[in-house]
């Protein structure tokens, strides 16, 4: 598997590059509930959360899902005890987002939000007429509005940077045998709808594509077409003129 892309790393730049790491699993395992309780008890171990988590079914025949975060730092020890729990690892995939920029374009607007407020509250403090200070004080409410509205936002992206999101699917093994055979319908539907959503996006932005560009290139068209009847024209016109005289003298 692909080592697991550190959430801060240095960019050609020299800026530390900020990436959201999600990662998921499908396992097959012995009982689905037991697992779920594990995992939920190793990520709280290792400083995470449970987010969300679903069973389903009977105790001895059931199925279930969950959703942690957990730091970073400590991501591939987590993943690493997961997979312990499960009898085999269906499935594993892992997708990291950079945002750079997000954080970067974040981190300066807060900056200058509390650099506005530093203003305000001096002009506050020479304020001389009761009309200054209440326009003064507006001004200071709307910022420090603005401010705290931006600190949640660049703390939940903060947390997400710091953190990574581990979805787990876990099925029981007696759901996936009939008549001592490994039979997967959900997994297989599961799977199928899955390619299917992602041949449909696919399209969808082939599609978007095509029509963004179709009148680029019509007017490519156009204009290679215009050319053509005006360098045709130059070219009947420059011929007529080379042998009509030559056809008058004889």
């Amino acid at each position: 598997m692909t080592p697991f892309p550190r959430h801060c790393v240095l960019s050609q730049e020299g800026t530390i590059a900020k990436t959201v790491v999600t990662s998921s699993f499908d396992l097959i395992v012995k009982n689905s509930q037991e697992s779920s309780a594990k995992i939920r008890q190793i990520a709280e171990h290792e400083g995470g959360f449970l987010i969300s988590a679903e069973n389903y079914g009977a105790q001895e025949n059931s199925s279930g899902s969950l959703t942690i975060r957990v730091p970073a730092a400590r991501f591939e020890q987590v993943r690493a005890e997961i997979r312990k729990l499960g009898l085999r690892v269906e499935s594993e995939k892992m997708e990291a987002q950079d945002v750079t920029k997000q954080y970067v374009d974040d981190a300066a607007r807060l900056r200058n939000l509390r650099a506005q407020e530093a203003q305000y509250l001096g002009i506050l403090k020479q304020a001389k007429t009761v009309k200054d200070t209440i326009e003064v004080t507006d001004k200071l409410d709307e910022v420090r509005g603005q401010i705290e509205h931006q600190q949640a936002e660049f703390e939940a992206l903060s947390k997400q940077v710091e953190t990574v999101a581990l979805a787990i699917t876990l099925r029981a093994e007696a759901d996936m045998q009939v008549f001592g055979l490994h039979w997967r319908p959900l997994y297989q539907l599961k799977f199928a709808a899955r390619q299917g959503l992602d041949g449909l996006g696919d399209y969808a932005a082939s599609m978007a594509s095509f029509l963004f560009y179709l009148p680029t290139a019509l007017l490519w068209l156009a204009t290679i077409l215009l050319g053509a009847a005006v360098g045709w024209r130059i070219l009947r016109r420059a011929g007529r003129a080379l042998f009509m005289p030559r056809a008058r003298a004889a």
